[in-house]
């Protein structure tokens, strides 16, 4: 593969084609915050805004200025998000709201802990290079809360004896694992120790089945495997995106042993998710055990689960140089520039049906925002740029 033209190609879609796009349309001038309905030409069709999306957006803006290039621009754009958040995210519980109207008032409480996470990480990006100590001390507030209550929870579902099935869905443990390496820095070393690997085992003992190398996305309590359809549900882009936080945990805890874990999980959903029937792509959800699905929307095809995929495979190609990892990126990766990428406009469809159809136009709704592509096609981006160049040194160029 030619490393250093892919690199290429996906360093120019993001800075020329992502980028721009939210730069241009998604900022809230009047009210404050960010729009998250905009279609294909950046018009705006619905003002309510999702807390998760303002707080990932702030988050990856800061990320930019902080790890990319400082440009100002991108600092005014995470500034203007934080303001928002600040003002209007949060209820009177001080847990972080789900959605609220164009001007800030409560829509809707949320019932996960994913606009709490998306929030701490933000305020801790943006604490990085601001230094202000109240964005660090909300930051630390959340994530404390957010353990707080999710260990009472758990203490109580334990005493209910009432026989009704709970199930766990693994992406609360993914998203707590992320916002705790992305706050890593504003906790003592003995607490983040702890916490981080009590939800590593979480992961890896209640939600992976080491007999197979695959990941659940919903397990039973303490980790039982329930034969139905929620418990034999597979979703790909939740294992990649967990498998790709994996590996971040990995190479700050220096655990060889987890890297290839995440990267075998990743390729064993990989053979399971991808369509063999109808010209490729990630199915949104599959069956542990080949059943028919009773979920109409199972064979749509989204733009947030193959960046992650393309992510995973690179980043784990650059780690161990497994062959299956470049196999798996190679047929990602012509599948998704086939498909998702809008020729006439910026930005990517999000979502195609299984024929590679857009469904929708719209470039933001309420499930999309600039997170995954932003961060993925960057780290996508570096991680062939590594490719290129372990070849050319493995060459003697």
């Amino acid at each position: 593969m030619e490393f250093n033209k892919l690199a290429a190609q996906y360093q120019e879609s993001l800075f020329r084609t992502i980028i721009p796009f939210w730069t241009q349309h998604s900022r809230d001038t009047l009210c404050g915050g960010y729009f998250n309905a905009l279609t294909e030409g950046g018009e705006v069709f619905n003002t309510d805004k999702r807390i998760d999306l303002q707080a990932q957006q702030v988050w990856a803006f800061a990320w930019l200025y902080q790890h990319v290039d400082a440009i100002p621009q991108w600092l005014e754009i995470a500034r203007h998000g934080a303001d928002f958040l600040l003002t209007h995210g949060r209820s009177t519980n001080g847990r972080w709201l789900a959605e609220v109207d164009r001007r800030g008032r409560a829509v809707a409480l949320s019932r996960t802990v994913v606009p709490d996470c998306f929030a701490a990480m933000a305020l801790a990006q943006l604490y990085e290079i601001t230094e202000q100590d109240d964005l660090a001390v909300m930051a630390q507030d959340t994530i404390q809360q957010v353990l707080a209550e999710r260990q009472q929870q758990q203490e109580e579902q334990q005493q209910l004896l009432d026989g009704i099935r709970r199930f766990k869905s693994i992406r609360e443990p993914m998203m707590i694992l992320k916002a705790l390496l992305e706050t890593r820095s504003l906790f003592e070393a003995d607490w983040l120790k702890e916490t981080y690997e009590a939800i590593l085992s979480e992961i890896m003992d209640q939600f992976l089945d080491k007999r197979i190398n695959l990941l659940r996305e919903n397990s039973l309590p303490e980790g039982g495997f329930s034969d139905s359809l929620p418990g034999r549900r597979l979703n790909p882009g939740l294992t990649f995106e967990t498998a790709g936080y994996l590996l971040e945990a990995a190479e700050w805890s220096g655990n060889r042993r987890l890297t290839q874990q995440a990267i075998m999980m990743g390729l064993q959903l990989a053979e399971l998710g991808w369509d063999t029937s109808q010209g490729g792509g990630f199915f949104q959800y599959t069956d542990l055990k080949d059943r028919p699905s009773v979920y109409s929307e199972w064979d749509r095809k989204l733009w947030w689960v193959h960046s992650e995929a393309l992510s995973l495979f690179s980043r784990g190609y650059v780690r161990t140089r497994h062959p299956e990892c470049l196999k798996w990126f190679r047929r990602v990766h012509e599948y998704t520039w086939a498909h998702f990428p809008d020729t006439k406009q910026k930005e990517w469809f999000g979502v195609l049906d299984r024929k590679g159809q857009p469904v929708t136009t719209c470039k933001a709704t309420p499930e999309k925002g600039p997170y995954h592509l932003i961060r993925n096609l960057h780290d996508t981006w570096r991680a062939l740029e590594q490719c290129a160049q372990s070849r050319f040194l493995s060459a003697g160029i």
